[in-house]
């Protein structure tokens, strides 16, 4: 990983911690979803397939994955709120799995991939879920449903 990268992962890790430190006793700490969150963007930048997939509960097929980044990726990823967390919230996948969730409400910058220019900037929403069987529970928080809509102009 380069410095820039890693300086870039510090900086949104420091800024995700505070939202498990001051949760509830009963909310256990978000940090897992925030570091998805960040490989996500990484990955989609990077066009890495694999750790991609890694982070989505229902990943896109590769081509797809490639159709829909190939030309934006999203940087500068900043948390706006974190949903509220009911351990008690239980709801089911299409499969019929059972999960926990949370949303996750951000803001982030649309690159264009040619440039490398910022061509605007985006807000939206991340629902995580957390499996509660064995063996999909294994996986951890994953990004389950997300909405991107634009919030302004960029550079």
């Amino acid at each position: 990983m380069n410095s820039r990268l890693s300086g870039c992962f510090l900086i949104a890790l420091l800024f995700f911690l505070p939202f498990g430190i001051t949760s509830c006793k009963q909310d256990d700490i978000f940090v897992d979803p925030a570091y998805v969150f960040i490989k996500w963007s990484q990955a989609v930048r990077t066009l890495d397939y694999t750790k991609y997939s890694q982070c989505e509960a229902f990943p896109r097929s590769t081509d797809v994955f490639r159709q829909l980044y190939g030309d934006y990726y999203y940087t500068d990823l900043i948390t706006r709120d974190i949903g509220k967390f009911d351990v008690n919230d239980v709801k089911k996948d299409i499969d019929g799995s059972t999960f926990r969730h949370r949303m996750v409400y951000f803001e982030c910058n649309r690159v264009e991939r040619k440039s490398g220019k910022i061509v605007e900037t985006m807000k939206g929403e991340v629902e995580f879920i957390q499996y509660t069987e064995k063996p999909l529970s294994g996986r951890g928080w994953l990004m389950y449903n997300r909405t991107i809509v634009r919030s302004g102009h960029g550079g």
